[in-house]
C-alpha cells in the first residue's frame, strides 16, 4: 500500500470485534449514569479555537488540530468538551440545578502517540452544575468509582483526590507569588521525577520544604496532623467530610495525594485522578471543581465539577487484568438457498429477525455444501435450508451445526421454537 495511504499515527482502526466490546463498555457507562439520574448530552465536533484560548489555556491550544476554514474562521477539532458544556448550560438560564450531564464523544489533540495517549479517542465526560457545596464532588467522584466497579477493576486502581485551593494555601505560606508556574510543575513531578523537578521548583523558590507537603499521602486525619495550623481549617474540615462521604458510597479505594493538582488552569478546588495501583500507566481519568468557567459565557457564576475517562488507558487496563469484554456475535441462524428461492428465505429471515435472533442470508450464490462450510466459518448456531421443497411446502429445515442434528419444521412450528415453545 502506498504510504501516503496509511492510517495517520495516533489513530484507530476499530473492527467489528473491538466496537462490540467497545459498545458493552459505553453501555455500562451509561448504565450507571442512569442510575445516578445522569442526562446524556451530545456536542458539536468543531469549535471556534478562542473557545480553547479563553478557558483552556495555551497548553491545550498548543495541541488542537486547529485550521481556517473557508469563511476565515479559525476553528478546530474538539480536544476537550467542558467549555462546550459550560457553554451550553450558560445559554439556558432557568434551567433546574443542579445540572447532572454525561456524553461519550469522540475528542482530538495533536500529542506525541504513546501507550494510553491517542490523537483521537472517546472520553466518557460527566458534570454537575449549580451545587457550591462539597456533596456535588462527592457524588462525581462515586459516579466515576461506581463505573470503574461496573466494569471489573475495583481493587484494580486507586483514586487519588487534592484540592487546589489547599496547595494554593501552602505556596501562599510560604511566600510563592508564581503559584501557577507551581502547579504546572508540581503536575508534571512523576513524569520528570524528583531530581528533576527539584532543580525546576528551586528556580521558583527556595523554599524547598513545601515537597515535604506536596509529597503527603493518606487520609484526612494524616492531613489534619500534617496541616493543621498551617492552612485554612474550613478546607481541612470539607476534605473530612468527602472522606465521609465517600466511604458511605463505598465504590472503591481512595486517599489524599497533594501531588494531584491536575494541570489544567481553570481548576478551583477539589481535584482528582485515578491510577492503576501498579502505576505503569497514565492516569485512567481525571477531573475536579471549576467554578469559574461558566460565568466566562456571560452572567452569573454556576459551580461545577466534572470529570473525563478517555477509552485509550482503560481499555489497556482492563486487557491487562483480562476484564475486556469478549462478545459472541455469531449469528443465531445462517440461511442457505438451493435454487431460486431467495424470496422465501428473506420470509424466514424476517421471522428470525422480528423475534430477536440474528439471521444471515447466503449472498455468494455458493453451493449448498460451501455455505454450510461458510456457517461453520463464522460461528452460525444454526442453519436453515431453503430449497425447492421448503419453499412448495412452507417448511425450513434445521440443521445444528455443532451436533449436526438436522430436523424439519412447519413455519408454525418454527415460529415456536423461536419463542422457545416447544
Amino acid at each position: 500500500m502506498d504510504e501516503n495511504l496509511r492510517k495517520l499515527r495516533g489513530f484507530r482502526e476499530i473492527y467489528p470485534e473491538e466496537m462490540v466490546a467497545r459498545a458493552r463498555i459505553f453501555n455500562t457507562m451509561r448504565y450507571v449514569s442512569r442510575i445516578f439520574n445522569f442526562k446524556e448530552i451530545d456536542t458539536p465536533s468543531v469549535e471556534p479555537l478562542d473557545l480553547y484560548r479563553l478557558k483552556s489555556g495555551e497548553e491545550i491550544v498548543s495541541q488542537t488540530f486547529s485550521f481556517v476554514d473557508k469563511g476565515g474562521r479559525e476553528i478546530t477539532l474538539v480536544p476537550e468538551i467542558t467549555p462546550t458544556v459550560a457553554r451550553m448550560v450558560a445559554q439556558r438560564k432557568n434551567m433546574l440545578k443542579p445540572i447532572k450531564w454525561y456524553s461519550i464523544p469522540k475528542l482530538w489533540r495533536y500529542e506525541e502517540p504513546q501507550s494510553g495517549r491517542l490523537r483521537e479517542f472517546y472520553q466518557y465526560n460527566a458534570d454537575i452544575f449549580g451545587i457550591w457545596t462539597i456533596e456535588a464532588d462527592a457524588e462525581v467522584i462515586a459516579l466515576a468509582q461506581a463505573i470503574l466497579e461496573s466494569l471489573g477493576l475495583r481493587g484494580k486502581y486507586l483514586m487519588r483526590i487534592s484540592d487546589r485551593n489547599l496547595i494554593e494555601s501552602i505556596l501562599m505560606r510560604y511566600g510563592v507569588k508564581d503559584t501557577e508556574g507551581a502547579l504546572r510543575l508540581i503536575d508534571k513531578m512523576e513524569k520528570i521525577g524528583e531530581e528533576r523537578f527539584r532543580e525546576e521548583f528551586e528556580k521558583i523558590t527556595r523554599e524547598i520544604d513545601i515537597m515535604d507537603f506536596i509529597k503527603i499521602k493518606g487520609r484526612s486525619s494524616m492531613l489534619m496532623e500534617k496541616l493543621q495550623g498551617l492552612v485554612d481549617d474550613e478546607i481541612l474540615q470539607k476534605l473530612q467530610l468527602l472522606e465521609e462521604y465517600l466511604q458511605v458510597y463505598d465504590y472503591g479505594d481512595f486517599q489524599y495525594d497533594l501531588s494531584i493538582v491536575r494541570g489544567i488552569a481553570y481548576y478551583t478546588g477539589i481535584v482528582f485522578e485515578a491510577h492503576d495501583f501498579r502505576g505503569e500507566l497514565r492516569a485512567i481519568l481525571g477531573g475536579g471543581r471549576y467554578d469559574n468557567v461558566v460565568s466566562l459565557f456571560g452572567g452569573e457564576k454556576v459551580p461545577a465539577v466534572g470529570f473525563g475517562m478517555g477509552d485509550a488507558v482503560l481499555e489497556i487496563l482492563m486487557k491487562r487484568e483480562n476484564l475486556w469484554p469478549s462478545v459472541d456475535e455469531s449469528p443465531d441462524y445462517y440461511i442457505a438457498i438451493q435454487g431460486n428461492n431467495r424470496i422465501y428465505a428473506i420470509k424466514i429471515a424476517r421471522i428470525i429477525r422480528e423475534k430477536g435472533k440474528v439471521a444471515e442470508v447466503d449472498m455468494g450464490g455458493k453451493s449448498l455444501s460451501n455455505q454450510l462450510k461458510y456457517a461453520h466459518k463464522i460461528g452460525a448456531k444454526n442453519a436453515i435450508i431453503v430449497g425447492d421443497e421448503e419453499t412448495r411446502e412452507n417448511m425450513v429445515t434445521v440443521k445444528e451445526l455443532e451436533s449436526g442434528k438436522q430436523f424439519r419444521l412447519t413455519i408454525q412450528e418454527f415460529e415456536r421454537m423461536l419463542n422457545g415453545k416447544k
